[in-house]
């Protein structure tokens, strides 16, 4: 009997646990989502009915420690809200310093930022480096929370390279 008790208990501490640490992720990741998104280019166009906006030309986007570059910027919004981004340039590029430190650096033809899913989607050429770790392919999909990367097409039409450096002795 005394077994079952302390088992109970334990379980109703593991749940609290629980409970706790997904509250603590949720919150986590929706307060990255409420850091304003700075946007600079030499020029930009709103409209109003179909709540996409252009920006051409040497085109920013900073959000917290999450930084794009390229040469056209389309954003879609919804309600007024931001849902995606689509970065175009000859070299698109995206930065990022994770809460941990980490130097995420990635580069493609296109750059697909999705808010809502917490992803960036680099399309044709893509280079993505996590650390020392590099990932080449035609299609890599980063997840920015976890940092998880899926690379290539479902179809196996393209070639997925990667490069894994070991640990440094120390």
């Amino acid at each position: 009997m005394k077994i079952q008790k302390e088992n109970i208990l334990n379980n109703h501490h593991l749940k609290f646990f629980l409970l706790l640490l997904v509250f603590f992720f949720q919150n986590s990741i929706s307060e990255e989502k409420k850091i304003p998104i700075l946007l600079e280019s030499n020029s930009a166009k709103w409209d109003e009915e179909s709540q996409i906006s252009t920006y051409r030309g040497d085109v920013i986007v900073k959000q917290g420690k999450l930084n794009l570059y390229g040469d056209i910027l389309t954003v879609s919004s919804k309600n007024n809200e931001i849902e995606n981004m689509i970065m175009k340039g000859d070299k698109a590029k995206y930065n990022q310093i994770t809460k941990e430190g980490k130097k995420i650096y990635g580069e493609a033809k296109t750059i697909k930022y999705n808010i809502s899913k917490d992803e960036i989607i680099f399309l044709k050429d893509s280079v993505l480096k996590q650390g020392t770790n590099i990932v080449r392919s035609d299609k890599i999909i980063y997840k920015i929370s976890s940092e998880n990367i899926t690379a290539g097409n479902k179809d196996g039409s393209s070639r997925v390279k990667m490069l894994f450096k070991p640990n440094k002795e120390k």
